[in-house]
């Protein structure tokens, strides 16, 4: 159960009587409050996960240090006023929050905003038991720097305010590998080894004498991903052209069904997803060799290239082709991305 607290307010609320108690606290008054929300038998209580009640004591001890700074020139005794000194912890945690954006863009290697299992150094794809484990030991670790700082008579600024940036942007990380949804897309992310947005292929010229020729009664297709998600996809079309320094070409038009068993709760029923794509199969490399099959599955028929490319390549998701390695990559031929967008604005007239 996430508790979910300001401790600079919580610090900074006096239990005992000092000059105008309303205004002001001095910092005898905080060092008290602070002892005493660290032994809270309700925040820290056996009930809570060990990564909520770490959170909490990173957030209060963040708090307290903030405090201690802006108060490093008082004695004890000496009161200050309650909303000046909140004013200030608030933007030294306005500042945490800013350098948390410099770690991610740092850290973001691989993925388009944030790379969680870097920052929580985890291996790609890391399960449930694994993601918590993670989080728990980087978050130990954060707790165990800010302690340190305490009882220093100098206590570093810039020192809290990186440690608590780090916990931010590791707090981010595990709250995404958390939500299957989010999980999922950097999982596809990470797993893609090309940009599946395109757009900058097309060119208006060279494309002509486009012709769809409609297929009824296909074959339909079963297969499932590494998360084991049900996809069944089965030609509806085929798309013609010609290209004026190529010879005439074809597209084969797919109409993709995704059953997400993976997202689904206990006893609800799995949400579907239809996408309408083209692309050129080889189906019967595709029914008999599982490796392969396993291509189309996660990457070709991955969410993330079946999205973007609906968005940005008129519908085309590009080909699965060996290499001069004798490897697989996904190729995207110019002139059938063109064709696909030049159909599409046929489409629109």
């Amino acid at each position: 159960m996430a508790i979910e607290l300001d401790f600079v307010k919580q610090l900074t609320s006096t239990t005992t009587i000092v000059k105008n108690e309303e205004s002001y606290i001095n910092k005898k008054a905080i060092k008290e409050k602070y002892k005493l929300l660290t032994n809270s038998p309700f925040l820290f209580s056996k009930n809570r996960k060990t990564y909520e009640k770490l959170e909490d004591y990173i957030k209060l001890t963040f708090s307290y240090l903030c405090l201690l700074k802006i108060l490093e020139d008082c004695s004890d005794d000496y009161d200050s006023n309650k909303e000046e000194i909140r004013d200030k912890a608030r933007q030294i945690f306005e500042s945490a929050e800013s350098y948390k954006e410099v770690l991610r863009e740092k850290n973001k290697s691989k993925c388009e905003y944030i790379n969680p299992y870097q920052n929580l150094l985890l291996g790609n794809s890391s399960n449930k038991v694994d993601i918590i484990r993670g989080y728990e030991r980087q978050i130990k670790v954060i707790y165990k720097i800010l302690e340190l700082e305490i009882p220093k008579k100098d206590i570093d600024p810039k020192q809290i305010i990186e440690t608590y940036s780090t916990f931010l942007l590791q707090k981010m990380s595990f709250e995404i590998l958390m939500d299957p949804i989010q999980k999922r897309k950097i999982d596809e992310e990470i797993l893609l080894n090309f940009n599946p947005n395109q757009e900058k292929l097309y060119v208006k010229e060279g494309i002509n004498d486009l012709s769809y020729i409609e297929d009824s009664n296909e074959n339909v297709y079963k297969m499932t991903n590494k998360f084991n998600d049900i996809i069944m996809f089965q030609k509806i079309g085929t798309l013609a052209y010609g290209f004026s320094f190529k010879d005439t070409y074809t597209l084969q038009n797919y109409k993709i069904k995704k059953i997400y068993v993976s997202l689904a709760h206990e006893n609800e029923e799995p949400k579907e997803k239809e996408f309408n794509v083209f692309t050129c199969l080889d189906i019967s490399h595709l029914t008999s060799d599982t490796d392969f099959t396993a291509l189309h599955a996660d990457i070709l028929f991955s969410d993330l290239n079946l999205e973007e490319a609906m968005k940005h390549n008129a519908g085309y998701i590009g080909e699965i082709v060996k290499n001069n390695n004798g490897k697989f990559d996904i190729y995207h031929y110019q002139d059938k991305l063109c064709a696909c967008k030049e159909y599409k604005k046929l489409l629109k007239i």
